[in-house]
């Protein structure tokens, strides 16, 4: 009788641990609300830069010129605003924290305008303003944001995502597409270089230094953000039509502009791969062929996602004076779906992996070794004066205890059922 009992005590136990050894985790870092967190850094391309409306651009130029949303040229239609994050509806738009509270999701914007390596966490980023409010009057200010990476101070909690595309700045491409808009290839002699090829020369020439600053943004990054981020880089499309502009941009200086993004994009698919290779939760976003689809949305083709070289100020422009507006060659609106279309598919990518290991994690079936002898049996000891149960193992059972905390209501009715078996064994 007394085995009978003490085997039901065995198996009630035993049934305990396995339902508690089943239990899933929870695949993504949360917030401490538990919410997503998102944190969208990184250049004019990530910003939304030359997409109209920008964050704080509707305050009167006197008070906009020290917001640092608009200063940083933030647009409410930039490619990072239109993610969406699966099982959160809408996208992170709806979720920016300096426009709302939400328990949901948390999305974090910190990309800048004209942002290079070094303005994460080395150098406070530089913005002037100039603009003549009158006749008489002319506004110009200074300031300088703060490193992108502090933004990770403000966050609460474990971040799910962060995106950025950097290192556009780093190899001086605006400099490169003013020098086709302003040069003439139609004034070009003999077999020497265009000076739009030298300045390519020079840029390959110095790329260990541009690599290792990118690589260390990806590294200081992950730092602060935590290994379970998933870090987002998303690369550059080719910026002009293949037939070029007539007099403003030759047929051969949009090639060489166009096969050296390509030739950048590699580059930074090869120091992602390497990071990944390191352990780094990293993950690169191509968007070339997206922009290449249907003969192409460069800039100057019939269907452009990237804006031409606009030479007359825009009104958004901090600086009001000269000519060439900071929107030129960057993508617009259609571009910045385009962007979202290709990160997103990464997110549900990442998201549908995390699902699987999760299921394969769920479904394990625990391991439970049977016990068929007498000897690994424990023996109930239960004299009247004894007042607990004393477990002894044998060969079969290493010396182990298991204590399990009675904190459900599961847990007590089993704890409750076992000291039942006992006072009858007794």
């Amino acid at each position: 009788m007394k085995k009978d009992l003490m085997k039901r005590f065995v198996t009630t136990a035993m049934a305990s641990v396995m339902m508690y050894s089943v239990l899933p985790v929870s695949a993504s870092a949360k917030g401490t609300d538990g919410s997503t967190i998102v944190v969208s850094l990184g250049d004019s391309y990530s910003s939304g830069e030359g997409i109209p409306e920008f964050y704080g651009q509707n305050k009167k130029w006197e008070e906009k010129v020290y917001d640092e949303d608009w200063l940083a040229h933030r647009s409410t239609k930039s490619w990072p605003g239109l993610l969406q994050i699966p099982n959160i509806s809408g996208t992170l738009s709806n979720y920016n924290v300096k426009e709302k509270n939400s328990s949901k999701c948390k999305w974090y914007f910190g990309a800048v305008s004209g942002a290079e390596t070094r303005h994460f966490s080395k150098e406070r980023q530089k913005k002037s303003t100039y603009k003549r409010l009158s006749l008489f009057k002319t506004l110009k200010t200074t300031s300088y944001l703060p490193k992108q990476l502090d933004v990770f101070n403000k966050v609460s909690g474990d971040v799910d995502y962060v995106t950025l595309t950097v290192g556009g700045n780093d190899v001086k491409f605006e400099d490169i597409i003013t020098t086709c808009a302003t040069g003439s290839t139609y004034l070009h002699f003999g077999n020497d270089k265009l000076k739009i090829e030298k300045m390519m020369d020079d840029l390959w020439a110095s790329f260990d230094t541009t690599r290792a600053n990118i690589k260390g943004v990806y590294t200081d990054i992950q730092s602060k953000a935590g290994a379970q981020a998933n870090i987002i880089v998303a690369g550059y499309p080719k910026l002009l039509d293949k037939d070029g502009k007539g007099v403003l941009i030759s047929e051969k200086e949009a090639t060489i502009v166009n096969q050296n993004v390509t030739k950048f994009n590699n580059a930074i698919r090869s120091i992602v791969n390497e990071c990944r290779g390191q352990g780094m939760n990293i993950h690169f976003v191509d968007v070339e062929a997206e922009f290449d689809k249907d003969g192409g949305h460069q800039a100057y083709s019939d269907n452009a996602w990237i804006n031409k070289i606009i030479l007359a100020k825009q009104s958004e422009d901090l600086d009001q004076s000269g000519l060439g507006s900071s929107y030129s060659v960057h993508p617009n609106e259609e571009g910045a779906k385009a962007y979202a279309r290709c990160v997103n598919a990464k997110i549900r990518e990442i998201e549908n992996n995390k699902n699987k290991k999760n299921t394969r994690s769920v479904t394990t079936a625990p391991v439970v070794t049977e016990i068929t002898t007498e000897a690994a049996l424990t023996t109930v000891v239960t004299t009247a004066a004894e007042t607990t149960v004393a477990a002894e193992t044998t060969a079969a059972i290493s010396e182990e205890n298991i204590a399990v905390t009675e904190t459900t209501a599961a847990e007590a009715e089993i704890t409750t059922e076992a000291a039942e078996l006992v006072k009858e064994a007794g």
